[in-house]
């Protein structure tokens, strides 16, 4: 196992793997020291160096044979796949892997898939920005072609937001960027699959609510998505996925694909991954599908015979709610139990803390420094009543005076 994290961890070592695991070992929030111990062998060792994890997994292999590679990590399915092609082992292919982990190959595969391209352009200079907004503007994305977390993402809405993007020159350092034609929509959906023998099995879809106007951060994730979501939409999702997955080639493995409706209603691509979900989707399927996606993935590793449903009926909602307070210095909160007390909670991340001083949060990653909470509910409309109880009594107070609530 390539990267990954106490329950990824776990779930091998539950299911009877005898399991080598390459990666961080500090433990913390996300690893159990306890669950390391479980393993047969521990490396630690940075999971974005191939040829280094490559060296130490042959050395083992050769001791005692793997019987597949595997990684449920953005930062480690490409040395995953790397490992698995060169031992002649079961695990992700390298093609769907790579291509897919890179934005602009991802728009060379989608440009022959009917139905699936939209105007894009790799951009590396002010004139190639320019060029690509009096073409396909003025609604317009740039984003780094290999980037993460909605980082250093821009939305062109003008000539103001042109102007602001070539004085910033993202590009100046050497950097590329993909300029695309932006879907009209702040929702984006997600369609998180298990592909066995080249069929594609779709587990669940989510629904990612940005906030929008030119911020890419998540405010909240829902699994199933809300009314007014239909068997139309899911399967217009569900088809234009299905596309993504053979264009590139996937043969074997986990996929998490984000697509967005435009205002067509027709479901266009965003990008597509050979991992989960950030921000336990996986774990929100699970509960509202009862499928295990990971274990079941564990098992086809030895065995091509395993029990994979298509568009299991969801029996219950979950949520993943942000926090999402603006910046300023924190004097105080509100007591974190209003999160971590919500009825059927499952885990929460609290982070702001008397004393710090929050920055604006933009993206993804910037979201890191605040925290969220992840609930199940019976159905959306108790969903989001829960989400509106946390609104009312969750806070946080600045030293200028202000206090501030979530919103939903």
């Amino acid at each position: 196992m390539i990267g990954g994290w106490t329950d990824c961890i776990q779930k091998a070592v539950d299911g009877g793997f005898d399991v080598t695991y390459f990666g961080p070992t500090e433990p913390g929030y996300w690893l159990d020291a306890e669950v390391l111990a479980r393993c047969e062998h521990v490396q630690d060792v940075p999971v974005g160096q191939p040829a280094l994890c490559l060296a130490l997994a042959r050395r083992l292999h050769e001791e005692r044979p793997y019987a597949g590679v595997v990684s449920f990590t953005e930062y480690g399915i490409e040395t995953s796949a790397i490992i698995g092609d060169a031992l002649g082992i079961k695990g992700l292919s390298p093609w769907p892997t790579a291509i897919t982990r890179d934005k602009v190959w991802t728009r060379k595969a989608l440009d022959d898939a009917p139905g699936l391209a939209i105007p894009w352009c790799k951009v590396s200079s002010h004139d190639d920005v320019e060029e690509f907004y009096r073409d396909h503007g003025p609604d317009v994305i740039v984003k780094p072609i290999m980037g993460a977390g909605s980082a250093e993402v821009y939305h062109l809405r003008a000539e103001r937001d042109l102007k602001e993007l070539i004085i910033a020159a993202p590009w100046a350092d050497g950097g590329s960027f993909l300029a695309e034609k932006r879907i009209d929509s702040d929702s984006v959906y997600s369609v998180e699959s298990l592909t066995i023998a080249g069929r594609h099995h779709v587990i669940a879809l989510s629904l990612e609510q940005t906030v929008g106007q030119g911020n890419s951060a998540t405010t909240h994730i829902m699994v199933p998505p809300p009314p007014p979501f239909n068997d139309a939409v899911r399967d217009e999702l569900v088809g234009s996925a299905i596309k993504l997955l053979d264009a590139v080639g996937l043969d074997w493995g986990i996929a998490h694909t984000e697509l967005m409706i435009d205002s067509d209603g027709r479901a266009y691509p965003i990008e597509s991954q050979t991992r989960i979900g950030g921000g336990r989707i996986y774990q929100m399927a699970e509960r509202t599908t009862g499928f295990k996606q990971i274990d079941t993935a564990l098992t086809s590793l030895i065995s091509d015979e395993v029990d994979v449903p298509h568009l299991p009926a969801p029996t219950s909602v979950c949520v993943m709610f942000r926090l999402l307070a603006p910046a300023g210095e924190v004097t105080s909160v509100a007591d974190p139990g209003v999160l971590e007390n919500v009825e059927g909670a499952f885990a929460s991340q609290i982070k702001i803390r008397p004393g710090e001083a929050l920055t604006p949060v933009v993206d993804n990653v910037d979201l890191a420094q605040q925290g969220a909470v992840w609930f199940e509910a019976p159905d959306h409309d108790t969903a989001q009543a829960r989400i509106q109880r946390i609104c009312t009594n969750y806070w946080v107070e600045y030293a200028d005076g202000r206090r501030w609530h979530p919103k939903f």
